[in-house]
């Protein structure tokens, strides 16, 4: 199983530099960066891996009892979908809100662990928008990306919506994602030409 790390790395959306940025922190621990680097090749000392190392043991995850593998445990457990999964992406959501407020001059906390989003934000002309359903003229169905940037001087819209898929499932996640929204983006573009010619008028 040792090796599978090397091969995500070749994969083409993978920024190999950033994935191994982690390793240059200060304070990095040698059991800490063990304990990652073997995480992320897939060989924990967990059952799974125990039961391919030919040692008799039940390998099925405990929580849904299919395949206990990590990449099962980390993105494809069904029971810890709604809670572990949901929180890690709210986290990461927040996260990247918070680094536009800061980034907007607005007044945010020290830590991005304290930062409670806030629904609507208006900012130097930009609209920061938090799991807001976007107002379209006609009916879009995926129109609630977790961020939504809306530059009212532009008349532009940026919807930020985050995946934390395993490294194997990052072109795919990355085509859902664009499919998804891809009608909220052909509404924008149609929305902002026609404004722009009503103006002209």
């Amino acid at each position: 199983m040792h090796g599978q790390i090397y091969q995500d790395l070749q994969r083409p959306p993978v920024d190999k530099e950033k994935f191994l940025a982690w390793l240059c922190g200060p304070g990095l621990k040698g059991e800490t960066e063990i304990l990652i680097i073997a995480a992320q090749d897939k060989a924990l000392n967990m059952r799974y891996y125990q039961r391919n190392m030919k040692q008799p043991t039940d390998s099925t995850c405990k929580m849904c009892c299919n395949a206990g593998h990590i990449k099962h445990i980390v993105t494809g457990c069904t029971t810890l979908e709604l809670s572990e999964y949901s929180n890690r992406h709210n986290q990461l959501a927040g996260y990247i809100h918070w680094t536009i407020c800061k980034h907007s001059g607005l007044q945010v906390t020290d830590r991005c662990c304290g930062h409670v989003p806030e629904r609507i934000i208006n900012v130097n002309g930009t609209t920061i928008m938090w799991d807001v359903p976007a107002i379209t003229d006609r009916t879009i169905l995926a129109n609630q990306p977790d961020t939504l940037l809306r530059d009212k001087k532009e008349k532009t819209c940026l919807p930020i919506d985050i995946a934390l898929p395993d490294a194997s499932d990052a072109n795919t996640q990355e085509t859902e994602k664009l499919s998804k929204y891809k009608n909220l983006g052909i509404e924008f573009s149609r929305m902002r030409k026609m404004r722009k010619n009503l103006c002209q008028l």
